[in-house]
C-alpha cells in the first residue's frame, strides 16, 4: 500500500511498502546498501536517520516523476558508474581502487599494473583547494604506472548531485516506519499519509551551476586533468537544461570542457531487490560556454513581465 499525493520511493534502497527480510533489516539497521555504511541522511538535529534515497515529483508515476535526492543513490554496485567511467576514460584494464584509508589505498594500488586511486568521502581523504574560499572536490581519480613503484600520470574530477527537498516528508516516513516495524500493511486506504515534499529545483541555479562552474574553472588550468565529470539525475539536468539553454556539444571529455553523465531509474523491481540505476546519456560542453550562457541565457519576455509586475503591484 501507497500513498495516494506525493509519496516516497525509497527507503534505505528498497521501495518503502517492501516488507521482505532484507527491507526490513536495513531499515532496522537504518543501513544505505549503495554506500554499504549507515545513512546519514538525518533530520535538522540528526535524532533521526531518514533513509530516503528517492521521492516522488508529483502525483504522477512515471520515469521522469520519481527524483534522487541523496548522491550516494548513484554509487550502487560498489560505485559501478565510476568503475566504467575508468575502463571508459583510461581503459579496461586499468582497475579502480576505492574506499578505506590511505594506506589501505596504497596497499591495493601496489598490487596491480594500472591502479586507479578515488580520493573522496570514506576513500583515502576528500580533495580541497583554496581558490579565493575553500573548494571541497566530491572526488578526484588518479591513475598510476606501476612500472617502478607508483607514479602519478593524469585525473579526473567528478562531482556529483542530486537535488534538495523542500517541506519534509515526515508524516509519511512515520506511516512506513509503522508498517516496517509492525510488517503488516495497513487495510484502510488512507492509512500512508501523504508527503509533504517539494523539490528545491531554485538550487540548480542558485548552487549548482555556480559550484560546477567554480570548481571546472580549477581544473581547466592543470595540464594532467583528463575531464571534468558530473554525475547527475537526468530528471535534474533537465532543469540544468533549461537555466543554461542549447549549447554545442563536443566529442570528449578535456579539462577546459564539462562532460555530464545523467542517469534514470530501472523498472520497478520484485521485494527484497534495489532498483537498477540506468545510464541515459553522455554530453560534453565547453566550460566557459556553460558559464556565459549560465549568466546571460534570459528569455526574452522577462524583462517585459517584470516590468508590467512592478507597474500593478499597488
Amino acid at each position: 500500500m501507497r500513498a495516494q499525493g506525493r509519496d516516497i520511493i525509497e527507503l534505505f534502497g528498497y521501495r518503502p511498502d517492501d516488507l521482505s527480510p532484507i527491507a526490513r533489516q536495513a531499515f532496522a539497521d537504518r543501513h544505505c546498501p549503495f554506500s554499504n555504511s549507515q545513512c546519514s541522511k538525518t533530520n535538522h538535529d540528526q535524532s533521526v536517520i531518514y533513509g530516503v534515497c528517492s521521492v516522488s515529483n508529483g502525483t504522477k508515476v512515471g520515469a521522469h516523476d520519481e527524483v534522487i535526492v541523496c548522491p550516494k543513490r548513484l554509487y550502487q554496485k560498489q560505485y559501478g558508474i565510476f568503475h566504467d567511467l575508468v575502463g571508459e576514460v583510461w581503459g579496461a584494464d586499468t582497475d579502480l581502487i576505492i574506499g578505506g584509508t590511505m594506506q589501505q589505498l596504497q596497499e591495493r594500488a601496489t598490487n596491480v599494473q594500472r591502479p586507479a586511486v578515488a580520493f573522496g568521502h570514506d576513500s583515502g581523504t576528500e580533495i580541497s583547494v583554496n581558490s579565493n574560499g575553500q573548494m571541497s572536490m566530491d572526488w578526484v581519480i588518479q591513475n598510476y604506472t606501476n612500472d617502478d613503484g607508483l607514479v602519478p600520470q593524469q585525473f579526473i574530477g567528478i562531482e556529483v548531485q542530486s537535488i534538495d527537498i523542500t517541506g519534509n516528508y515526515r508524516d509519511n516516513w512515520s506511516s512506513y516506519e509503522q508498517m516496517k516495524t509492525s510488517g503488516q500493511i495497513p487495510n484502510a486506504a488512507d492509512a500512508i499519509a501523504n508527503s509533504g515534499h517539494g523539490l528545491n529545483w531554485a538550487n540548480v541555479h542558485k548552487r549548482l551551476i555556480p559550484q560546477i562552474i567554480r570548481k571546472g574553472n580549477i581544473y581547466r588550468e592543470s595540464d594532467r586533468c583528463a575531464g571534468f565529470y558530473f554525475f547527475v539525475p537526468e530528471v535534474v539536468y533537465r532543469k540544468f537544461e533549461e537555466v543554461i539553454g542549447p549549447l554545442p556539444e563536443l566529442d570528449g571529455p578535456a579539462n577546459d570542457r564539462i562532460s555530464i553523465k545523467t542517469y534514470s531509474f530501472g523498472p520497478v523491481t520484485k521485494d527484497g531487490v534495489s532498483r537498477d540505476i540506468c545510464h541515459v546519456r553522455t554530453v560534453h560542453f565547453d566550460l566557459l560556454a556553460v558559464a556565459q550562457a549560465f549568466i546571460t541565457n534570459v528569455d526574452e519576455d522577462a524583462p517585459a513581465r517584470l516590468d508590467e509586475r512592478l507597474r500593478g503591484i499597488i
